[in-house]
């Protein structure tokens, strides 16, 4: 008996197989979906069979409303602020899970979560009245046994997956008008002014849906030169920066990083800059980054590890310009050729089904 007859055996119950119609997620939309989980996900093969055998649809085999894959209120941009939530739970309870969580229900007091810290892959529970965790010992198959088939005599009101559809229309600001030919030249015209960058043609930015998109996700309003670098340069800048850090080169990884900037921008005394930034470079290992501060329009430096913070740049002009002159003198330090440097909205620009 292979892993999805399994599943189905334990949720079945009396109910008649004939009956059960459950749409599983591609193993391409998987692949996308794992892009934007921590890399421990991949070992957890009955989470993926379920993802698999029902993902998108659970044929009335579950009859729970709180698990987050068929919550009709989950969208991305909620499931990322419960994460959030939870992160803060953890910390109050002196725990942090270096390698991760994966959250898969949120009941009352009660969250249910894979632990990436743990080698068993079990389910864990989070309770908020005594702020305790307990290991329930479960596997993935048992806790959707115990949680989420209690009612095993009928086949109840059939669910899809609201959990890895695109953000919501509505939780999207209208798109702004794109800026014209002539001023996306006249910025890129900037880090060409002597006709030198080597990658020139390589280019490549968001478009207005994307980048309306990106202000949801960020929290940031896009405008002036920020605009204009994500519309001309924002996926490929051709070299004039360092690419992100492979680890933080997608949306939850970059967002968590961006919070953290915020808050260290609080810790030293700069709360003008925290409101609105956007993260330009990153040197993990030592938590050094490059940012744009919306509320100046200055690009900033700041070591976290020698308690550094200063202004490198006085915008972002300022930045592509004196980044070209070096690169005029020394040659392309980061060099890129055709990849894109940043895919940090490519998962949320559609449907997955």
């Amino acid at each position: 008996m292979n892993d999805s007859q399994i599943l189905i055996g334990k949720l079945l119950g009396p109910r008649d197989p004939a009956k059960v119609s459950c749409v599983g997620f591609s193993p391409k939309d998987i692949e996308e979906i794992l892009k934007c989980a921590p890399a421990s996900l991949r070992g957890y093969l009955q989470f993926l069979t379920f993802l698999s055998v029902m993902g998108v649809e659970e044929g009335g085999l579950l009859d729970s409303e709180n698990i987050l894959h068929f919550h009709s209120e989950v969208s991305f941009l909620n499931l990322v602020s419960e994460y959030e939530n939870f992160y803060e739970k953890l910390r109050e309870a002196d725990y942090f899970p270096a390698a991760g969580v994966y959250l898969l229900e949120i009941c009352a007091d009660e969250i249910y979560y894979f632990d990436f810290d743990k080698e068993n892959q079990h389910v864990y529970v989070y309770n908020d009245r005594n702020k305790k965790i307990k290991d329930t010992g479960w596997d993935f198959f048992t806790y959707l046994d115990n949680r989420c088939a209690i009612d095993k005599s009928q086949f109840h009101r059939n669910k899809r997956c609201t959990r890895y559809r695109e953000v919501l229309p509505e939780q999207l600001p209208a798109a702004k008008p794109a800026p014209s030919e002539k001023e996306a030249s006249d910025f890129v015209s900037l880090m060409d002014h002597k006709n030198t960058f080597p990658h020139l043609a390589n280019l490549k930015g968001y478009n207005m849906q994307e980048i309306a998109l990106l202000e949801a996700v960020y929290n940031i309003g896009v405008t002036g030169e920020l605009l204009l670098f994500l519309f001309t340069m924002g996926r490929n800048h051709g070299g004039i920066l360092s690419s992100l850090p492979v680890m933080h080169n997608n949306m939850l990884s970059y967002l968590d990083v961006t919070n953290e900037l915020r808050e260290l921008l609080e810790e030293y005394g700069r709360s003008d800059l925290a409101e609105e930034v956007f993260i330009l470079e990153m040197d993990d290992e030592d938590f050094c980054l490059l940012f744009y501060a919306k509320s100046d329009g200055g690009v900033y430096y700041i070591d976290n590890d020698s308690e550094r913070l200063f202004m490198a740049y006085k915008s972002i002009s300022d930045l592509l310009t004196k980044r070209s002159e070096k690169i005029e003198r020394n040659g392309v330090i980061n060099e890129v050729i055709a990849e894109d440097c940043t895919l940090l909205f490519d998962f949320e620009v559609g449907p997955l089904y």
